[in-house]
């Protein structure tokens, strides 16, 4: 029976060799008779140390209890059971047993023994696929969470024409695809980055309004001209003299950071906002808590920076626009104020000073002169007093310490033009101004002595009315205007830009010519230019037709500028108008115009058509190869006899045609036919369309000033407004109806007309 028992367990025993699960062959007390080597290889453990042994102490509970007595941990029905397997060096694995049960084998006389066959199978390999394939889900989840965050930002953000909308939408989208604690967009602004929009997560969170250059993470992204994956240390809390620091995770480069600069995030993204290879802002994404950006992360946020800088540069130059609009205004309000108050300076003072302090956000800091001492002060709110290092002249104007840049510097922002409303084509004759930054040891001493650090200092000049201002160091008056004065702000704000520098200096002007008793000249002088312009454009009489016209010059610039107009009596009852703009401004454009209308009327003389004349101009045009400039011009050749016309549009804005209705009202037509500039390209092609027109019909023709004014908020007049003023004062009849046209653009415009603008009114009457 012995034998019987032994070649049984033997047979078993080369069995379960062949199978790839671990194995165990045990007794129903748990004695362990045999292992196969997988069992070995899965416990880690010598054969001689598990034969044996109890399996009880082999396999436990999931919660790594022993089986006690002689119950076996598992069931042996076949069925699959949990278990924990011990290793050989007292670790534990999860394994799946399964276990059947031997009976019938002899054990002696009258009885038998029971054996369990068991086996085993690790679960670790089966837990880490689940884990893999978690993972692998997870990161697919995430990976569709990014394309449709993407896609629906930018989908929803195309073509948008508000900045606020815009930004709100890219900021907390961004966000949300990313689970990040929030974003923050910077805009690059002269002298450094201005916070321009932050995401929901951040309202109430302490974010830098403006970051200098050279200074904040904003910095090293622009230096290093890539996104950057950035992990961040605060300082010191009570001591904001500690710097916190920053860490580029992937350039293993750190970097100290004021207080004041921190962003308020423990790890971030940080991607430049490029146009071309020009710098238009920085985007930050970040996390409450320190984490590893993820580098399609990283991806993700490029690719929405590469489309928002398209977006940006019209939404920021509408911005910009708005701006300057403002300031225009502004400017307007002031020399309506200085005109008004005439001979009095003072009076002329308070009204300015007010302006400019709204406008700009600073503080006014007198400069006066201690005469007993032999120092310059500053004099604080509250009487509290300052001196100077140095010398207002040297602190300030010194051409070997660089303490300030002194007039207008070259322009480092992106949206900054050098043209414009507000461009300085003269600057103060005795006023002085010289810019005051942070990052100059004059700023710097500012600074230190708790004072606003960046603005302008403004000196009035010796000459100007010096009984007026404040020139020593006695009790300040907030009335009387001091000579020497700062307008400043604070650290944390923007520096003084190039637009407001040059809206500064025109205040500057503006005062001076006040000052000195010559605003009335400077009036009277601008009048004349204006008539003297106005002169140049005349219309011709021509039987059959009457005219209305008007050129307004709305800037300096446009006093001498590129639009005109003329209308040429020809035999037979015929005529030609022409009315056109030169590129550009100035002399320049004003002599080109000169040439362009001979040339032109030189054509009309000839009896060419519309197109023809155009042709001609266009060659003629081509012919100056130094010559930069494009002429955009309505041509028509009028058959007064015989009711009609031929006229050719090169590039120029659709002409209207107002006609009566059988009820009385007024009807506009367009006309249509377009052709492309003069003098830009030599093979351009010309078209000539042509119309006809009755008894008492108006022909309103005008330049592109017209329809591109803009309103504070950047919004343009348009075709459609003006083709509804016309339909609205034409009833009338065509006398004023220019001065109409103009009084509405005034209107909408706020009185800050950025551009020259010519409007001609044609009345077909009878023959």
């Amino acid at each position: 029976m012995e034998r019987m028992h032994n070649e049984e367990l033997s047979d078993v025993a080369r069995l379960v060799e062949v199978t790839s699960d671990a194995v165990a062959i045990c007794d129903a007390d748990g004695t362990v008779a045999h292992v196969n080597r997988q069992m070995l290889s899965l416990g880690k453990i010598g054969r001689e140390q598990v034969v044996g042994a109890d399996i009880k102490d082999l396999l436990y509970s999931v919660s790594f209890e022993r089986s006690m007595g002689h119950k076996v941990p598992f069931t042996a029905d076949g069925s699959e059971n949990t278990l924990m397997l011990k290793l050989a060096d007292g670790s534990f694995i999860p394994v799946r047993v399964r276990a059947i049960e031997l009976s019938g084998s002899p054990e002696g006389e009258g009885g038998h023994t029971h054996r369990y066959v068991v086996a085993i199978r690790s679960l670790e390999e089966q837990y880490a696929y689940d884990r893999k394939t978690q993972r692998l889900l997870s990161e697919l989840k995430a990976a569709n969470k990014r394309l449709s965050g993407t896609l629906s930002v930018i989908m929803s953000t195309v073509g948008s024409n508000d900045m606020p909308t815009l930004l709100d939408t890219v900021l907390n989208r961004m966000a949300e695809t990313l689970d990040a604690a929030g974003t923050t967009i910077y805009f690059a602004e002269s002298g450094g980055f201005k916070l321009r929009g932050v995401s929901r997560g951040l309202m109430g969170s302490r974010v830098p309004a403006f970051i200098p250059y050279g200074a904040g993470v904003a910095t090293h992204v622009l230096r290093e001209q890539r996104a950057c994956r950035i992990s961040l240390v605060p300082g010191d809390p009570d001591d904001p003299t500690v710097p916190g620091s920053f860490y580029d995770l992937d350039a293993r480069i750190r970097h100290n950071v004021r207080s004041q600069d921190m962003p308020p995030f423990k790890t971030l993204i940080a991607v430049p906002v490029y146009f071309g290879t020009q710098v238009l802002g920085i985007v930050e994404l970040g996390w409450t808590r320190p984490c590893s950006p993820r580098v399609s992360d990283v991806r993700v946020l490029e690719v929405i920076c590469d489309y928002l800088s398209i977006e940006l540069v019209g939404v920021v130059s509408s911005l910009r626009a708005a701006r300057t609009a403002g300031l225009t205004r502004s400017l307007t309000r002031i020399r309506e104020a200085l005109y008004a108050a005439g001979s009095d300076p003072v009076a002329a003072w308070r009204e300015m000073i007010e302006e400019v302090l709204e406008q700009l956000s600073c503080r006014l800091l007198p400069v006066l002169n201690d005469m007993e001492r032999g120092v310059y002060v500053i004099e604080l709110d509250g009487g509290r007093r300052i001196d100077l290092p140095c010398d207002a002249d040297e602190m300030f104007f010194s051409v070997t310490a660089p303490a300030a840049r002194v007039g207008a510097s070259s322009r480092s922002d992106a949206f900054n033009a050098d043209t414009g409303p507000l461009s300085v084509t003269e600057d103060p004759k005795q006023i002085r101004l010289a810019r005051v930054d942070r990052i100059t040891w004059i700023g710097e001493w500012l600074e230190r002595h708790g004072l606003p650090c960046q603005g302008v200092f403004m000196d009035n000049g010796p000459n100007l009315e010096e009984a007026v201002f404040v020139e020593d160091a006695g009790p300040f008056s907030t009335v009387l205007p001091p000579r020497r004065f700062l307008l400043l702000r604070d650290g944390s704000q923007e520096p003084v830009d190039d637009m407001e520098f040059d809206y500064l200096t025109h205040v500057a002007h503006d005062f001076e010519l006040i000052m000195e008793g010559a605003l009335q000249q400077k009036s009277e002088r601008r009048i004349a230019q204006t008539l003297q312009a106005g002169m140049r454009n005349d219309l011709g009489s021509v039987p059959g037709i009457t005219t209305d016209s008007l050129y307004s010059s709305a800037t300096r610039q446009a006093l001498v500028g590129g639009d005109f107009y003329t209308l040429i009596r020809l035999p037979d009852d015929r005529a030609v108008m022409i009315l056109g703009d030169v590129s550009g401004k100035g002399v320049e454009a004003a002599s080109m115009s000169a040439l362009v209308k001979t040339a032109l009327t030189a054509y009309a003389w000839e009896g060419a058509s519309p197109a023809r004349m155009a042709r001609s101009l266009n060659r003629m045009l081509m012919s100056f190869s130094r010559v930069e400039t494009f002429v955009t011009v309505f041509i028509a050749k009028i058959d007064l006899r015989h009711g009609r016309a031929t006229y050719c549009s090169a590039g120029h804005p659709p002409t209207m045609l107002l006609r009566r209705d059988a009820s009385g009202g007024v009807e506009a037509e367009l006309l249509s036919v377009q052709s492309g500039v003069v003098g830009a390209f030599p093979s351009m092609v010309y078209e000539n369309g042509a119309f006809a027109f009755n008894p008492g019909d108006i022909l309103f023709m005008y330049t592109d000033g017209a329809i591109e004014a803009r309103d504070a908020s950047g919004g343009f007049f348009g075709e459609a407004r003006l083709r509804e003023t016309l339909l609205r004062s034409a009833s009338a009849g065509i006398d004023g109806l220019c001065s109409k046209v103009l009084a509405e653009l005034d209107t909408f415009t706020g009185s800050a007309l950025d551009d020259d603008i010519a409007l001609v009114a044609l009345r077909m009457d009878e023959s």
